[in-house]
């Protein structure tokens, strides 16, 4: 399965040395195949994303940008994750040779990511996540998973081995978090 940590800052922090630090003490205890810089509020978002990039590759992790897909050539980073309300910039990123993946929360949202060409689908919450919408659990995974098979990663609530377990057989090519990976 495809595994994909993506940061906070309230786990991560955010600063050059937080980042990377956290990046080394995860990838000693996880395979990860993917990871994202989530930080929405940083003043630094630049520097850190430069000290990201150059310590996934370090680690042979592949960096994504969240968000920043202008930057995200420029500064080397393999792709760039994009919530729902900037799928249109999905064709940008792919003329510039950009790995993608996209937010969804439904079915409708996954098909219209796939329509701008998306590579990845993340599909979230599953589980419950506090302060987040209502889980969407399993059966809505499967229901999602069986009309866009081998594009969708379980998001939202994974903590758990048997979580990661369920969501493959629910479909799902991967899974996505933020606390599992700080185990």
């Amino acid at each position: 399965m495809i595994s994909y940590l993506i940061t906070d800052p309230k786990y991560y922090g955010n600063s050059k040395q937080s980042i990377t630090r956290a990046l080394f003490q995860t990838a000693k205890k996880h395979k990860i195949d993917y990871a994202c810089l989530r930080d929405k509020d940083a003043r630094n978002y630049e520097d850190l994303a430069k000290i990201f990039i150059a310590t996934c590759k370090d680690l042979n992790i592949k960096p994504i940008l969240h968000t920043f897909w202008q930057k995200t050539a420029i500064l080397g980073a393999y792709g760039v994750h994009f919530s729902t309300k900037d799928f249109e910039n999905i064709p940008l990123a792919k003329a510039e040779n950009l790995f993608t993946v996209a937010s969804a929360h439904s079915l409708q949202e996954a098909n219209e990511a796939l329509l701008f060409g998306v590579d990845l689908i993340t599909i979230s919450p599953i589980f419950y996540v506090e302060n987040k919408n209502k889980p969407l659990g399993l059966e809505k995974l499967k229901e999602i998973t069986d009309k866009i098979p081998n594009k969708c990663i379980a998001l939202g609530g994974i903590l758990e081995n048997s979580q990661i377990h369920t969501c493959k057989e629910a479909g799902a090519i991967g899974y996505a978090s933020i606390r599992y990976f700080l185990k």
